[in-house]
């Protein structure tokens, strides 16, 4: 009777520290960054006889800083008034805090330490494979894999950097394969073959008493598995499309998204990848809350973003040649008069070590924590401005990104790449760029995240990886990178530091 019972697990450790100087590259103030964090990850599934599963995937300590952090009389507190008494540890992250006079200046804001979660149950869903297909119900991954417009976070699979927690979404999911009823020995594995799925998300539901201001998602999808396709003519294929509809009545929100992804091995050792997504619609919710700042009459506001990649690589024993062009679409006026047409990959899919990962991202992390007081004084209905903080994303940009690996022993990886990035629009703060609008073009008012004019050119990064692995089950990563800005980045006296970063990763597997 125990044989028909399985239990699986997975555990993983990471440690890593970080080191950015300037972080701020307009200002001469908290140049330097510097952090330790930890993350524990567990996984596990409990089976019966593999038809009926139950998996769920906590992260403990997920970002929490090394050592006894924060200031006494405030939270979070550290276990010993004085430094010099320390003698335990606490939980405490990193977070965007308001350090100077006013609240809806992104100057007033910049990384201090917050209390953190030392639990977080980050998946928990049941499967039950059943003769017409899988049902899946629960908090689970949104995409399975990498993707631009989502991420599962599981894994390794940024060739720079690391993944966090990934893309989940509370959803019923039925996955089946209906072309194997018509085979006389049908293919039951999940690993070849066309899959048809079907799913639907509960996004928000916020008043139990209400209807309307419930956004829901439909989903439907068709995949192709196929290790081996046109006789060897093609190895490891994957094709995907997809359609989803995201609705909800209170905004007016109708928004529906195309996707498609094509990989696979051709020629034994080159590899090619193409995966895009677009978002079409309209929504009020967005007018309805900056209504409130520029007094503009609530429009219903058209979508229109389009984001792709594409990769090709070429691979050999000893070193392997990659390109990668990434695309995602701007938005050339903040207006909401105008279409929302700026598009965002996913913050776990990254482009680069440092450019969008921390540059940028500092940038709109302080510019959003000011327009989020700005909106809350001013009681806006909805508060979007928390998505000007790009987290990392890759967004607004055009790049090119040639990389080489070279491994000259087993298990050392040596990793170099060049990132060069352009904006399609130029790259503004639209919360401050419409409060000094003072007529009706606005273009002679736009400001960039650090006060200067509005750019169009991101810069260049350097990157470099030392990778080493011992015994399957530990990883050593250390990450480099020196960023020339162009003038995304520029103040208002034209002026961006150089910015350079060194990052090293140690990572237990099991």
């Amino acid at each position: 009777m125990y044989a028909d019972y399985g239990f699986r697990g997975g555990a993983e450790y990471r440690a890593n520290m970080l080191y950015i100087n300037p972080l701020d590259l307009s200002s001469e103030d908290y140049r330097k960054f510097t952090t330790i964090e930890h993350r524990l990850r567990l996984d596990t599934t409990f089976d019966y006889r593999d038809k009926v599963r139950l998996t769920m995937s906590a992260d403990v300590l997920d970002g929490t800083l090394w050592g006894d952090n924060g200031d006494l009389g405030t939270t979070p507190e550290p276990t010993s008034g004085a430094n010099v008494n320390t003698q335990n540890t606490n939980n405490a992250r990193l977070c965007v805090k308001q350090t100077g006079p006013s609240s809806v200046d992104a100057n007033s804001y910049t990384y201090a330490v917050c209390p953190g979660d030392s639990f977080t149950m980050r998946r928990a869903y049941g499967d039950v494979v059943t003769p017409i297909g899988l049902f899946r119900i629960g908090r689970q991954p949104t995409t399975e894999g990498a993707a631009i417009a989502l991420n599962d976070g599981d894994g390794r699979k940024n060739r720079f950097g690391f993944a966090n927690r990934g893309t989940t979404s509370d959803r019923v999911l039925f996955a089946t394969k209906p072309l194997e009823a018509f085979k006389s020995s049908p293919d039951t594995s999940t690993t070849r073959g066309t899959f048809f799925i079907l799913a639907y998300d509960q996004n928000v539901l916020d008043k139990p008493q209400a209807l309307g201001d419930d956004l829901r998602t439909w989903i439907t999808a068709i995949r192709v598995l196929e290790p081996d396709l046109g006789g060897g003519a093609v190895r490891d294929f994957e094709g995907r499309i997809f359609h989803g509809h995201r609705w909800d009545r209170q905004n007016g929100t109708a928004v529906n998204a195309f996707g498609s992804r094509l990989v696979g091995r051709v020629m034994r050792d080159f590899f090619v990848g193409f995966d895009a997504a677009t978002f079409l619609g309209t929504t009020r919710e967005v007018s309805e809350a900056f209504a409130v700042i520029t007094n503009d009459p609530v429009r219903e506001q058209a979508i229109r973003q389009f984001g792709v990649r594409a990769v090709a690589r070429y691979d050999r024993p000893k070193y392997t040649a990659y390109l990668e062009f990434d695309y995602a679409s701007g938005d050339s006026d903040p207006q909401i008069s105008t279409p929302l047409t700026q598009f965002r990959f996913a913050d776990d899919t990254n482009v680069g070590l440092l450019m969008f990962k921390h540059a940028l991202a500092y940038q709109t992390a302080r510019a959003s924590a000011a327009a989020i007081e700005l909106l809350k004084g001013l009681k806006a209905p909805t508060i979007p401005a928390e998505a000007i903080a790009s987290r990392g994303a890759f967004t607004n940009a055009l790049a090119v990104y040639p990389q080489a690996d070279f491994r000259p022993v087993r298990n050392l990886l040596l990793r170099g790449g060049m990132l060069v990035a352009w904006a399609p629009a130029r790259v503004y703060d639209p919360v401050q760029s419409q409060q000094r609008r003072d007529g009706v073009q606005i273009q002679d008012d736009l400001i960039n995240f650090a006060g200067g004019k509005p750019g169009t050119f991101y810069g260049v990064e350097l990157d470099g990886r030392v990778q080493y692995r011992f015994m399957d089950h530990f990883i050593f990563d250390l990450e480099g990178a020196l960023f020339f800005p162009g003038d995304v980045f520029q103040d208002i006296d034209g002026k961006a530091a150089r910015s350079m970063m060194i990052q090293g990763r140690t990572t237990f597997v099991f």
